[in-house]
């Protein structure tokens, strides 16, 4: 997938850490020393800017993106970046908010906003309510992932089962046009498809 972050704060360090190498990433800082930490530190294309300049909003070429991310320091960038990434017709972008006005702005846009607050509070109060599955989700304490995977190659019109039985993992969840549906036994996956798996890996 293509992937353009705007900001190397942070946020931005940790989500090119947790992306890995799968990915094809651009990362824009406008700080130098910021720029030459994460170039050693990883394989992305890093670019120092100006986030809002438009000479260089065009040559990154956005428009092909599958995510953008904006998260850098200032809201005011964030926001702009956000409405023309959306203008391009990025296919997802997902924009730091911590402002409940541009919160709101970003969601008439169709911009997915990102409140550390919230999020952080849907994670403490998950670990109130939820402590097994809080455990689960981290790999460190269960060996087990979960993952998702598009549908192609020899899962093509194979059943749930079938593809269930020649691989290490259990699928939990089919998502096609936009809904989740359940993983029956007998269930023909087809091009498009995507599966959500469980895969233990102790």
């Amino acid at each position: 997938m293509k992937i353009v972050v705007f900001g190397g704060g942070k946020v931005g360090r940790a989500l090119l850490m947790s992306l890995g190498k799968k990915h094809k990433i651009t990362i824009i800082d406008r700080n130098r020393e910021s720029c030459n930490i994460i170039a050693a530190e990883s394989s992305a294309n890093v670019i120092c800017g100006d986030a809002t300049d438009p000479d260089l909003l065009e040559e990154l070429k956005i428009s092909d993106a599958d995510y953008v991310f904006a998260v850098t320091g200032s809201e005011e960038t964030n926001f702009l970046v956000s409405v023309y990434a959306k203008h391009v017709n990025a296919k997802k972008v997902i924009s730091r908010a911590s402002d409940m006005k541009y919160s709101s702005l970003m969601e008439r846009l169709g911009v997915e906003p990102l409140v550390p607050e919230q999020t952080l509070a849907r994670e403490l109060a998950n670990i109130v309510q939820n402590p097994l599955i809080s455990l689960m989700m981290d790999p460190r304490d269960s060996n087990i992932e979960m993952l998702e995977k598009e549908v192609k190659g020899g899962m093509e019109n194979k059943t749930v089962g079938e593809v269930q039985e020649k691989n290490d993992f259990t699928i939990i969840s089919v998502y096609n046009q936009g809904k989740f549906l359940f993983p029956r036994s007998d269930f023909r996956l087809k091009e498009g498809m995507k599966i959500v798996i469980v895969k233990h890996n102790a």
